[in-house]
């Protein structure tokens, strides 16, 4: 079997069946018809079916399978392969463009799924269009558990709300839906089913019984028997924003009735519950208002606005001055927004917002979840988190040149040792890590002290945050490093692309032989039926193979010299230094990057109209000498955050 033909197959035994085109063929549409006939009939054609493959006159025998397969090893680059004729950047993009229409057609858009964003052609997202029409479809997005949370905190003025000192666990009928290696919080992925409503009942009577027993009279004491001021203040409290007359009106007919029915006290319990039950507490409302532009584009309602950037800024939520502010303001007016929204970013919430952005980006603290058998007094997993923590805070309070810093610095923050072995819990035990605790970071003892400080590591053995125990730890398990994971982690966080799912009739084990590195262990992957998945991880992965599995620098494995040596932009890379400075200094990785930035922040993946908010939050970063406050500000008064439309797939074209 040829390499073509492996490829194009595995994606066709990856999928099942779906459905079948009923009067849409491919040579319906002019673009994909000249597109497929120039790149593709060549190997699967008539006269030469690789992979038993005919693309030459699709008709209605033609399945979701195919147009799966062939958008993925399009927009992957493997097809055409190397050797044949290349398509431009934008035939290339043109294609995708039209299969990808024609598969919305058939009620499949996986490119605004979460796990898919790469699939999106990357040149063309920092590619200036002939009409800036960016915007974000009309939608309601459910809250988010943290930001439930702090609502609910703040209501009940109990911090400690939801907080469990074994597990902080969080509320269940807020589970998180979307797939590994993505980012938590997604607008259209979320939804309330019948078993997570049940739970969410039982989860209001929480919180209704704290407001009860610790806020309510204190409301009905300062409304002085007052019932609509009552209910206006705990409506305000609870949603954010004052009720509307209609709502107000409302409360007070179901207070009165149930107050008749069952009870002063039963009915105070039932209205306020009520209201922490409406529908603008559970989800974000953005919809667009007003008359729509002549792309089709409304902007976001006051509210709304104020709901969605006040989100944005703070898990909480926006406040009441912010809410007052954007009441006022012009939309159009970027540079009034811009003013009333910058001390915003620099507040402690935001600061909370770019470290949970780091979390869910480069998923050091996963760390926490991988189990080693091992002294605990060397291996503390959750300390080496926080030293994480400590460090991408820092760069994220400079401001200056963040992903460079964030991917080169040797600046690193260290617990101190803890040596205590008695019965009795020292009070500095908190405060620092364990009597081994240099181990994790190769440092001699006598450069770890009683308490946590910056220490300066030797710039041949860590930079950055993929150098750090931490990052190490979270890639790797109990017995090995996950050089396999890490790759893929450089290949879809850092260069854009995308590793599509092993096959599950693969086996995808390593060789059990503990006398080979893992290295050595990971020669299966070069066979036919892997290594064209594998070309995208296992060379930008095998750099880290200098650290083991414990995140320690080494320089021997099995008693073998570690072999460090990996493939970058089809250039070999000696090591895990010059490979980290490297795609440091890479215009794509940066630009990579804020493609990540903007879908944590819209909780969406980019499309090809967003370029405009892409190139402009490219500017905001370079012009600020690398501030990540400015390009999320960029971000929040861009024309996507900011405009909605009704039309699901597409702006209008002018």
């Amino acid at each position: 079997m040829t390499y073509s033909q492996f490829t194009l197959r595995h994606c066709l035994t990856t999928l099942a069946m779906v459905s079948v085109f009923a009067s849409s063929t491919w040579a319906d549409d002019a673009k994909i018809h000249s597109y497929v006939t120039r790149y593709c009939v060549e190997c699967h054609g008539s006269d030469t079916t690789e992979a038993d493959l005919d693309l030459s006159g699709l008709s209605g025998t033609a399945n979701i399978q195919v147009l799966f397969a062939t958008y993925d090893q399009s927009a992957l680059h493997n097809m055409p392969p190397d050797y044949a004729q290349q398509p431009t950047s934008r035939e290339r993009t043109e294609f995708l463009r039209s299969l990808d229409e024609t598969l919305k057609s058939k009620g499949h858009d996986r490119t605004r799924q979460p796990g898919y964003g790469n699939l999106i052609e990357h040149a063309e997202l920092f590619t200036e269009p002939t009409v800036r029409r960016a915007a974000t479809p009309a939608r309601i997005w459910r809250l988010d558990v943290d930001s439930f949370i702090e609502r609910a905190r703040a209501a009940t003025a109990n911090e400690k709300l939801f907080y469990d000192n074994r597990n902080n666990a969080k509320p269940v009928s807020f589970p998180y839906q979307t797939p590994d290696h993505t980012f938590l919080d997604y607008a259209n992925v979320h939804a309330f089913d019948s078993s997570t409503t049940e739970m969410l009942l039982l989860e209001a009577d929480l919180v209704v019984d704290q407001f009860m027993s610790r806020q309510w009279k204190r409301y009905v004491r300062q409304s002085q028997g007052d019932d609509q001021a009552l209910w206006s203040a705990v409506f305000t409290t609870i949603t954010g924003q004052p009720p509307e007359p209609s709502q107000l009106e409302a409360l007070l007919a179901l207070h009165a009735q149930s107050k008749q029915d069952l009870g002063e006290t039963v009915a105070d319990r039932l209205t306020v519950k009520a209201i922490l039950l409406r529908p603008n507490v559970l989800f974000r409302f953005e919809l667009g208002a007003g008359e729509p532009d002549k792309l089709g584009r409304r902007y976001l309602s006051p509210t709304e606005a104020a709901t969605a950037l006040g989100y944005a800024v703070d898990v909480a939520g926006p406040d009441s001055n912010l809410m007052q502010s954007l009441s006022r303001v012009d939309l159009d007016d970027r540079q009034q927004l811009r003013a009333i929204l910058r001390p915003y970013v620099e507040r402690e919430a935001m600061r909370a917002r770019l470290l949970r952005f780091a979390h869910e980006y480069f998923e050091y603290p996963r760390a926490q979840e991988v189990f080693k058998d091992a002294d605990m007094h060397a291996y503390q997993p959750q300390r080496l988190v926080q030293d994480a923590d400590q460090f991408i805070l820092r760069i994220i309070d400079e401001d200056h040149d963040v992903l460079r810093q964030w991917l080169t610095s040797s600046n690193y923050y260290v617990h101190g040792m803890f040596n205590y072995t008695g019965t009795k819990i020292s009070p500095i035990r908190k405060l620092n890590g364990y009597k081994d605790y240099h181990r994790n970071y190769n440092l001699p003892p006598s450069d770890v002290h009683k308490y946590p400080e910056w220490v300066a590591m030797p710039s041949s053995q860590r930079a950055g945050i993929l150098t750090h125990p931490a990052w190490l730890l979270a890639f790797s398990d109990n017995e090995k490093n996950q050089a396999i994971q890490r790759g893929r982690w450089v290949t879809t966080k850092l260069l854009g692309g995308m590793v599509p799912d092993a096959p599950v009739e693969v086996d995808a084990r390593l060789p059990e032989d503990e006398s080979l590195t893992l290295r050595e262990k990971m020669h299966v992957t070069q066979a036919q039926q892997c290594i064209h998945c594998h070309r995208h991880m296992d060379p930008l992965g095998l750099p880290f193979e200098q650290y083991d599995l414990f995140g320690q620098f080494r320089t021997q494995e099995k008693s073998k010299p570690v072999v460090t040596t990996g493939e970058l932009w089809g250039s070999k890379v000696s090591g895990p230094i010059p490979y980290v400075t490297q795609l440091a200094e890479s215009r794509q990785v940066k630009q990579v990057f804020l493609r990540h930035l903007f879908r944590f922040f819209t909780g969406r993946n980019e499309t090809l109209d967003d370029a405009p908010t892409l190139i402009d939050m490219e500017t905001a970063y370079d012009d600020s000498a690398g501030s990540l406050k400015a390009t999320v500000l960029s971000l929040l008064t861009s024309d996507s955050f900011l405009y909605r439309t009704d039309d699901t797939s597409t702006v209008k074209s002018p």
